[in-house]
């Protein structure tokens, strides 16, 4: 009878170990939710709750069970290329498989090569764990066909060049709108256009169209800065000219009022004693010419004959 209680406190001892070791190995009864994670607890293995960072209890597998995602990392999903973890990257060029899923039709029926990067974080930790077997892959495929979509909506040059940045967040919006719509618990962040290139056999003419676009753009850069640089000096010019004129015109105006202002007291004067006036006017005048000429004063007496250097005298006169 000894024996028999022996052998079952040695089992229930034994019991005892084995769920402690459970126990432990699963974590024990807390779990420790990271600053950039979100803890979403399940009971049984259906969702019960979701807890933020910090120190938390639960009850021990196979009761209870935590998943850990980080819901502020940035993630990217690749479409159209990939890269291995030894560093190479396969995408149209070097892999038929990437050329399949990058190859497209734009909307005026021209076939380009386009790669892409889809960058998102997790938006609702639980619908992104429990909605979608696969939300990887599912946003891969997601992100082709609306990648697709978009660019089948525009030219060849507006996904080459001219509307790119547009494109891009076109595709961007419909991925978001579709992802809430299967309630994948994801917020797209961006997507960029890697590389779009035309098919291998015409790209180098699509080359030369791209060469000659940025050729008449540097044109036209070249063109703005000259006629910048001409038109403020051709209208500084023109402020100059206009303010000398300007100041030409009240010159002769000042000269002419004072001149006619002059003429009108002269002739007051004039009409009160004409000879005086007169006479004072002329000795004036032969004032002011004689003072500007060469004079020759010759005596009378001797004659002009006389006057041996008298051509020296005329011509340093003149």
């Amino acid at each position: 009878m000894a024996e028999v209680r022996l052998n079952y406190n040695f089992l229930a001892t034994l019991f005892l170990v084995v769920v402690l070791g459970i126990w432990l190995v699963s974590g024990g009864p807390y779990y420790i939710v990271g600053p950039d994670e979100e803890g979403v607890v399940k009971t049984f293995g259906k969702y019960t709750k979701s807890s933020g960072p910090g120190f938390h209890l639960k009850f021990p597998w196979p009761i209870q069970s935590v998943e850990t995602p980080k819901v502020t990392e940035v993630k990217r999903i690749e479409v159209g290329l990939r890269t291995l973890p030894s560093g190479m990257v396969l995408d149209f060029r070097n892999s038929r498989e990437m050329l399949q899923e990058a190859q497209m039709l734009t909307g005026d029926e021209n076939i380009v090569n386009s790669d892409m990067i889809i960058q998102y974080k997790i938006k609702d930790a639980k619908d992104y764990l429990f909605n979608l077997r696969n939300p990887e892959s599912t946003l891969r495929n997601i992100g082709q066909a609306c990648e697709r979509l978009v660019i089948g909506d525009h030219s060849i040059d507006d996904a080459l060049i001219n509307r790119r940045i547009e494109v891009q967040v076109e595709i961007k919006d419909k991925i978001q709108e579709i992802a809430d719509l299967y309630k994948m618990g994801i917020q797209v962040v961006q997507v960029q256009l890697q590389d779009v290139y035309p098919p291998q056999q015409v790209e180098r003419a699509f080359k030369d169209v791209a060469t000659a676009r940025e050729d008449k753009e540097r044109l036209i850069n070249e063109a703005r800065g000259y006629s910048n640089e001409k038109i403020p000096r051709a209208e500084g010019e023109a402020a100059r000219i206009m303010r000398q004129a300007e100041g030409y015109a009240k010159e002769r105006t000042t000269r002419a009022e004072g001149d006619v202002s002059r003429f009108l007291s002269i002739a007051k004067e004039y009409a009160k004693s004409p000879d005086v006036t007169r006479e004072r006017l002329y000795q004036e005048t032969m004032q002011s010419v004689l003072g500007r000429a060469q004079k020759v004063i010759v005596d009378k007496d001797v004659g002009l004959i006389g006057h041996t250097d008298l051509g020296r005298v005329l011509k340093e006169g003149s």
